[in-house]
């Protein structure tokens, strides 16, 4: 018969085995069902549309967005780099495959920019004060997004508003060049001039 050493020896392997079986298996990728997918999809759905164009003037349509930042934004809503009561519980539990799906499904969808209404009489000064403060990164009056930026051309304006000033009250991460930006632009034009910038985005087209 083994001895009281060999017994604590032999259950201590056993223990270290199924430890080290556990951390393994916590490692491996969970491969997620298309049933599991669709269930995330439409989740989103409810408030970006079931393409990611959103129906919702205060929620931002996000068809059409890189994989690069779809992944950074759910990243930032996960550890709090963006403060949301209503994307939190969303997100919170989705995994890197879940996300990583996500993101290639939206990146697929085509971006339709809003219909909205606008002041004309300010897209000409929104104009100006876009070309001087967010051309360099919003290129093509903020038609392009492979350079990992969300649409602004055809984005709605309430989120767009809300987002700024998310932006000037630091509750979004978000590049210190971009809060800087902002800032500039309110220094020079006021509230009124970041006015003229959101109307300016809302009378773009897209060819």
């Amino acid at each position: 018969m083994p001895s009281q050493r060999g017994k604590v020896m032999e259950n201590f392997k056993l223990l270290k085995t199924s430890v080290l079986v556990a951390l393994l298996a916590s490692s491996l990728p969970l491969s997620v069902s298309a049933e599991d997918l669709e269930a995330v999809k439409s989740k989103c759905g409810m408030c970006h549309g079931a393409d990611g164009n959103s129906p919702n003037s205060s929620i931002p349509s996000i068809a059409g967005m890189t994989k690069e930042f779809f992944t950074h934004t759910l990243d930032a809503y996960q550890n709090n780099g963006r403060p949301s009561d209503l994307m939190k519980p969303y997100v919170h539990n989705l995994s890197v495959e879940e996300i990583d799906k996500l993101a290639d499904f939206y990146a697929n969808q085509t971006f339709k920019p809003v219909k909205q209404e606008f002041d004309p009489a300010r897209v000409k000064r929104g104009e100006a004060l876009h070309n001087k403060y967010c051309e360099k990164c919003h290129e093509n009056a903020g038609r392009i997004t492979e350079n990992n930026y969300g649409f602004l051309a055809g984005q709605w304006m309430p989120y767009l508003r809300q987002a700024i000033q998310d932006y000037l009250d630091k509750k979004r991460r978000v590049a210190p060049m971009m809060v800087t930006k902002i800032e500039k632009l309110k220094e020079e034009a006021g509230k009124e001039g970041i006015e003229d910038v959101l109307h300016y985005y809302a009378s773009i087209k897209f060819e």
